[in-house]
């Protein structure tokens, strides 16, 4: 992984320059570059994320009924990152409002996500207090 996130980064540099010279002059191009680039790294770090995520959903089938749990964290950071993504091309634009937007869609959507797992905990709480 170590290897690749140096070409990653490596890439992210030279298209981050590449992107300020040609938003003076064509700055549609700047737009597709960086269109571009976020697609080819996400497309990189989602193939490494697959064989951590089988790795920790082994694990987490172990320990018996913490696999759902799993299941809602990893939903949670999927949407955090789809959100912050969302939020960062609106940035990007010139866009802060919808970027704000994009943000507190992203924080009612883990709440939403969420609710039951507070609920099964709460209910748990309240069976261990024995009330």
């Amino acid at each position: 992984m170590s290897g690749e996130l140096i070409r990653v980064i490596v890439v992210i540099i030279i298209a981050a320059v590449l992107i300020t010279t040609l938003r003076m002059r064509l700055p549609e191009y700047g737009f597709l570059i960086t269109i571009a680039v976020m697609c080819v790294v996400f497309i990189t770090v989602i193939g490494n994320l697959f064989g951590a995520v089988s790795q920790l959903r082994e694990l987490f089938n172990k320990s018996g009924n913490a696999g759902d749990y799993f299941v809602v964290a990893l939903k949670a950071l999927g949407i955090s990152y789809i959100t912050m993504f969302a939020a960062d091309v609106c940035r990007d634009f010139g866009l802060t409002s919808f970027a704000q937007t994009a943000e507190l869609c992203g924080k009612i959507a883990i709440f939403v996500l969420s609710l039951p797992l507070m609920t099964a905990v709460l209910d748990a709480a309240i069976k261990f207090a024995g009330l």
